[in-house]
């Protein structure tokens, strides 16, 4: 690739078009030749329409920017030290990683400009990994905090908590009407689980991540809703999702025969199955994963509901209260594939 391999970030879908080739091994490149162009992106940026005074932040965003800032110092930590220990941060280290929110008057427009951050994050582990693990690492960052995909992904996961405890009629339909109308694209947000999964420093710092998310979806909540990354929270589903707690779901891999109890291509995203476990009984909705592949996945599952065969599925998917959720299939197949020996 030269003298130097530049790879140019001007938004999100570069971000995780070459986050994808990199963790395919499609990119080879050594740590010293390994240059990225941040160009306008990553950036946090929240919006709060309805604020009593312009260009004010609460209490508690103050305090949600506080959680965030403290999440960026952690990560230095993680990467530098290999511990999350924030009392090994130098003043002048804490400087170095100081966020600036910039506001706009005639509402609270609140703006963070990640790209220098990101970089000094390159920085700390250009000596301890490979050029391609280095940019997986990096552009891994940069998506967990500024990632549209992730936040969506975040507010669903908190939909589907508080549905799922609720017991009034009207509350599910609205955080089922408003998960609807989410973006989607599993086999992006999978590609990320896979690389967390593999990269325990990065799983780290996408648990500290998320409770900055908490804290801001509890101040959008407080400021009577806004939007997120561009993702828009109204005030009702902000009040209902906000509450709820993180550790309630688990991430989980589910494998095994089942039988197809039922298949649905009524619904939003254009097809679902019902599962059930051959062992247990336990019945499992799952949508399909992958696009590309969801043709055959669809004639497969529909011939075994027409045909009464069992298949060996593979799913991702989100355990909750020792519920599965969100589930997803990834295979599908007549019989279980045979482990090499």
């Amino acid at each position: 690739m030269g003298d130097e391999a530049l790879f140019r970030i001007r938004n999100e879908d570069d971000a995780w078009d070459i986050f994808q080739a990199a963790l395919e091994k499609k990119i080879e490149v050594a740590p010293q030749q390994l240059k990225i162009n941040w160009e306008g992106w990553p950036r946090i940026r929240i919006y709060l329409p309805d604020v009593p005074e312009d260009g004010s932040i609460s209490s508690s965003m103050m305090g949600a920017i506080l959680q965030l800032q403290k999440s960026i110092y952690r990560t230095h930590a993680l990467l530098s030290t290999g511990s999350d220990n924030l009392r090994t941060l130098s003043q002048i280290e804490r400087e170095r990683f100081e966020i600036r929110v910039k506001v706009d008057k005639g509402s609270s427009d609140l703006s963070i400009n990640l790209s220098d951050i990101i970089s000094k994050y390159g920085n700390d582990i250009i000596a301890k990994m490979t050029g391609t693990e280095l940019l997986i690492m990096v552009l891994g960052l940069a998506l967990i905090y500024a990632g549209k995909l992730v936040v969506s992904e975040f507010l669903k996961a908190k939909t589907d908590q508080r549905r799922l405890a609720s017991d009034d009629d009207k509350t599910r339909e609205l955080l089922a009407n408003y998960r609807a109308q989410l973006e989607h694209d599993s086999k992006r947000f999978e590609l990320l689980t896979k690389a967390l999964d593999q990269r325990p420093i990065l799983k780290q710092i996408e648990d500290s991540a998320a409770e900055a998310r908490d804290e801001i979806l509890k101040a959008v909540a407080e400021e009577h809703g806004g939007e997120i990354q561009g993702i828009a929270v109204p005030h009702e589903v902000a009040t209902e999702i906000s509450s709820v707690s993180r550790a309630q779901s688990s991430e989980a891999r589910l494998a095994g025969q089942y039988r197809v109890a039922k298949v649905d291509t009524t619904v939003t995203d254009g097809f679902r199955v019902t599962l059930e476990d051959i062992k247990t009984g336990q019945l499992v909705t799952a949508s399909l994963f992958d696009a590309v592949i969801s043709s055959e996945h669809r004639r497969i599952l529909q011939d075994a509901e027409w045909n009464k065969k069992p298949l060996f599925v593979e799913m991702s998917a989100r355990m909750l209260r020792g519920r599965v959720v969100d589930a997803k299939i990834v295979s599908v197949g007549v019989q279980q594939p045979q482990r090499a020996k």
